[in-house]
């Protein structure tokens, strides 16, 4: 009984290994997010009328983005809260200067009765697109 049970563990764990080798590498987090950022069409919402789900999903990716290349928390946390814990780990004060305004301007269209026009929603995308390129530290997976 225990030939048995000590045979069928181990064929387990090999089948368990070669379940971990064949998966693909992770993808890291800043291609992850250039490409969802690259495959959302601002058209389809602005057409749609859903603005606002626009602008969350937007910033949602980026905090995410943040939040895996410094390690710490951003999808809980405000605007104004996110750019204090953000002020203690990068160095460059415009890099952080330029994503306040970015997270302000979006705070406006979430939050607030701003409507973007369709040029103006294209452009936020690629602000986001720019804060991932900008933000990623060397080596960083």
């Amino acid at each position: 009984g225990y030939l048995l049970l000590g045979y069928y563990k181990k064929r387990q764990n090999s089948k368990q290994k070669e379940k971990k080798e064949n998966l693909p590498p992770p993808i890291p987090f800043d291609q992850a997010a250039l490409s969802a950022l690259e495959n959302l069409r601002p058209e389809e919402y602005f057409e749609k009328k859903q603005i606002k789900e626009y602008y969350f999903i937007i910033t949602e990716i980026v905090r995410e983005f943040l939040s895996q290349n410094y390690h710490i928390d951003t999808l809980e946390k405000t605007s104004f809260e996110l750019i204090e814990d953000l002020e203690r780990v990068e160095r460059d004060f415009n890099k952080v200067r330029q994503l306040d305004q970015y997270l302000n301007e979006c705070d406006l269209v979430k939050f607030a009765k701003s409507k973007p026009s369709l040029a103006e929603m294209k452009e936020k995308r690629l602000q986001s697109i720019n804060i991932i390129k900008e933000f990623k530290k060397p080596n960083a997976f």
